[in-house]
């Protein structure tokens, strides 16, 4: 089965892939706003092996907006200006809204038509976090949302057995945003991201030509023996009903015959 992984498969230098794309949704439309795609990756400035895409408008430490990114195999701690920290798994994905209230979106477009199983986590690891918001957005339908309170609070998600049914270049965004308290700072939160291609469905092509197979199949002939059992039926139920006819004829027949005799009987009486 095909499998993706946001963590695993995040991009450093190509944000255009066939599936994970990083940006932004306007603020109060993280359902139906339109997706901006966040067009540079930068390193973090102290060296703590952190990398982030981020908007034109948007650098370290200014707006926030932007989608983080652990390139080392360890946890790291970031320590930012003000001394609050943010800790990253390894290899681990952050993502944090903008000051203007804009969401931070993660999307996922799918290769093919088919259902896909969602596992998906949100935690909040900044250490002056307060409130933030969580959504998954399909089709411009909200599939899930959640609020995170305060440092370590940790929510997840994962679709029921048949998984999501998606239609090919369709998209599924996870957003981040400012959450209930409209404070953007300290809203960094991992978003661990892991989508399962349950089956394709695909319609399959069916050929329309000529078939080039001359030799009977189990299929055809069972059904000519089909066939054959209904024409010795409807034969036979055809004599039957005809002999049934000529029967019924034979006895109108006998019956006027009869009738005839008993009247030129009658007739010879009366003249004699």
């Amino acid at each position: 089965m095909t499998t993706w992984s946001l963590s695993s498969d995040f991009y450093l230098i190509n944000n255009s892939s066939s599936a994970w794309f990083y940006g932004s949704k306007p603020a109060g439309f993280h359902v139906t706003g339109n997706f901006s795609l966040f067009t540079h990756i930068d390193p973090d400035p102290d060296n703590y092996g952190i990398v982030a895409w981020f908007g034109d408008d948007t650098a370290w430490y200014t707006t926030w907006l932007g989608v983080y990114y652990n390139t080392k195999p360890t946890a790291v701690i970031l320590k930012d200006p003000w001394n609050f920290t943010v800790a990253f798994a390894a290899n681990s994905v952050a993502m944090h809204p903008g000051s203007d209230g804009r969401f931070s979106v993660v999307r996922f477009t799918a290769p093919k038509d088919g259902n896909y199983s969602l596992d998906v986590t949100f935690t909040r690891v900044h250490s002056c976090a307060s409130k933030s918001g969580a959504y998954i957005v399909y089709n411009n339908m909200t599939l899930w949302e959640i609020s995170l309170f305060g440092i370590g609070d940790s929510k997840s998600f994962k679709s029921d057995d048949g998984g999501v049914s998606v239609r090919k270049n369709e998209h599924i965004d996870f957003i981040v945003g400012i959450g209930q308290d409209i404070i953007f700072n300290c809203d960094s939160t991992l978003a661990r991201v892991d989508i399962l291609l349950l089956n394709s469905t695909s319609t399959p092509v069916i050929p329309t030509g000529p078939s080039t197979n001359t030799s009977p199949t189990s299929e055809n002939q069972t059904s000519e023996k089909n066939q054959t059992k209904v024409s010795v039926i409807i034969g036979s139920i055809g004599i039957t009903l005809g002999l049934v006819i000529c029967a019924i004829l034979l006895y109108i027949c006998y019956r006027n015959r009869n009738n005839k005799h008993n009247k030129q009987n009658i007739s010879d009486n009366e003249v004699i």
